[in-house]
């Protein structure tokens, strides 16, 4: 049994390995307002959006 196509389990984390290790989709959310919300891998690799690229090298946060 494969639990995860019968649940959805969210996980809030500053941890940017742990959030690409085990997440398949990750928002990313900045003073309470979605900036990007698409699978993780893309996300980590090729963002969508500025400030989740500068989050995410460590630009600011």
């Amino acid at each position: 049994m494969n639990i995860r196509h019968e649940y959805t389990v969210i996980i809030v984390t500053h941890n940017m390995q742990q959030a690409s290790r085990i997440s398949d989709k990750t928002a990313f959310l900045l003073n309470g307002d979605l900036v990007e919300f698409s699978k993780t891998e893309k996300m980590f690799i090729h963002p969508d959006d500025e400030k989740t690229s500068d989050y995410l090298n460590g630009k600011f946060g």
